[in-house]
């Protein structure tokens, strides 16, 4: 995969936590979460994702920006702000594979749930704007493309790769906090 075919809008298909016994069940935004995740050309992410329906729940809204990189199976989300303030500042590495129109992330939680940070799986389907209007603005609607497989494997390689735009991201500052990265950018 290239960083090329990665770049665009993608409208959150599933998200799950893989158990302890291997199982899947529903990640924290419940049964049927709505998101998109935007990849920009110059190395820009943002994620948004909330629950959907009116049940109640302690999580209903995650969402950050920042920037990204892929290198192998591995993509990086360097988070700069986010509506969860733990995770400004920090790196998120995920596994990554693509399978047509379909985009797997697989990592871990950022936050330890009953003593463990579970495995959690997003699925995303390529976006495509859906009922253009005349004057060229997209409704609030986004439609996949439902026709790509939904393939989520991963082989565990992945060493190497290439930075896309790594003039803009810097890989070697995964250690840091939030708080040195403020002070290097002033």
């Amino acid at each position: 995969m290239t960083p090329e075919e990665v770049v665009g809008v993608w409208r959150l298909a599933s998200y799950t936590e893989v158990g302890e016994d291997g199982g899947t069940v529903a990640g924290p935004l419940g049964e049927a979460p709505a998101g998109l995740l935007i990849y920009t050309a110059d190395g820009h992410v943002a994620v948004s994702m909330m629950r959907t329906g009116d049940s109640p729940a302690l999580e209903t809204y995650m969402g950050y920006s920042g920037q990204w990189r892929l290198a192998g199976d591995r993509m990086t989300h360097r988070v700069q702000v986010s509506a969860h303030p733990r995770m400004a500042g920090t790196e998120q590495i995920r596994r990554v594979a693509l399978d047509g129109e379909t985009l797997s992330l697989r990592g871990t939680a950022v936050t330890p749930v009953g003593g463990r940070a579970p495995e959690r799986v997003l699925t995303w389907r390529r976006a495509k704007p859906d009922g253009i209007a005349a004057d060229g603005i997209a409704s609030d609607r986004i439609a996949a493309d439902d026709t790509a497989s939904g393939s989520t494997a991963f082989d565990g390689t992945g060493s190497g790769g290439t930075a896309f735009n790594s003039t803009a991201f810097d890989s070697t500052a995964s250690d840091e906090t939030a708080e040195q990265q403020e002070k290097e950018t002033h």
